[in-house]
């Protein structure tokens, strides 16, 4: 089949790349230092002599974490400012590479290089940023338009449910039917960003309609080889919660050890991400 075809050479291609991935991986490291700072400070501050923060390393305990945020929620709720402003940070960040990792597998360049990679990410940032402001848009109408009804459904029965297994089952469908579209939402934008720089395409909204077409014509492939790609992530996600687990974080040597594993998953996920572009890309150049 096409799209397996398409997800071994996206692979395969990612191996070519090797400038590229490490240079995202140490911005990402870059990144998650400059994160870390104001948490380091703030465990420092008033979170160093609990052992709540310790017993929450070893293992998730529902009674230890609301004792830990009854005692320094005041400490951590004014993170949650600085997390969502290095989150818009990273989203931004992400839309800035992607101009250049997919052009990178678009021109078929045989070995990546960086001073390219640069500068097609330049090119690109406008257009796609303003692809990412038409996605999120249609991400928050999608969020609306599931989970409104699923609003609904609960309310209009709430007198009548005898078991809260039964709001459950509701909103764990609701969840379920969004995050299926939120995969082809996805989709949308990383087809639209490769016909915008295969055609050279001005007007990502325009290319957004093409792509929303492309990708319902060719449902089939594009989809599978997308859980192709989801399958790798759950199973790279399931040995590293595996070795976690058989490692541990209780102390300094394990910490030290886990530190190792999670740069080595962070580096995966990386590959894995650039991947994802490259079997894109190949597929559009098999299926047209």
């Amino acid at each position: 089949m096409k799209f397996i075809k398409s997800y071994m050479l996206g692979i395969t291609a990612t191996f070519k790349r090797t400038k590229i991935l490490f240079l995202l991986y140490i911005f990402t490291l870059l990144f998650a230092l400059t994160a870390a700072l104001p948490f380091k400070s703030a465990i420092a501050n008033d979170i160093d002599s609990s052992m709540a923060a310790f017993k929450l390393l070893k293992d998730f305990d529902y009674p230890t974490y609301t004792n830990f945020m009854h005692l320094f929620g005041n400490t951590i709720k004014p993170l949650y400012k600085v997390a969502l402003f290095l989150g818009v940070f990273y989203t931004i960040f992400s839309v800035f590479f992607s101009g250049g990792i997919i052009s990178s597998f678009v021109n078929k360049e045989k070995s990546a290089s960086l001073s390219k990679f640069w500068a097609d990410s330049w090119t690109y940032l406008s257009r796609f940023f303003r692809l990412f402001i038409y996605i999120l848009i249609l991400q928050i109408i999608v969020a609306l338009l599931v989970f409104f009804p699923v609003a609904a459904i609960i309310s209009s029965i709430n007198s009548s449910i005898q078991s809260e297994a039964t709001y459950f089952y509701i909103a764990i469908t609701g969840v379920i039917i969004y995050l299926f579209l939120l995969t082809i939402i996805i989709l949308i934008s990383d087809y639209t960003k490769i016909m915008m720089i295969n055609d050279k395409a001005l007007r990502p909204f325009r290319t957004m309609i093409r792509s929303f077409a492309y990708v319902f014509r060719h449902f089939f492939s594009v989809y599978g080889m997308n859980l192709l790609f989801i399958i790798s992530g759950i199973i790279l996600f399931i040995i590293y919660f595996f070795i976690s687990d058989k490692v541990g974080m209780t102390s300094g040597f394990t910490i030290f050890v886990m530190f190792l594993i999670q740069q080595l998953f962070i580096i995966c996920r990386l590959f894995l991400k650039i991947s994802v572009y490259g079997g894109e890309v190949s597929l559009v150049n098999k299926i047209g």
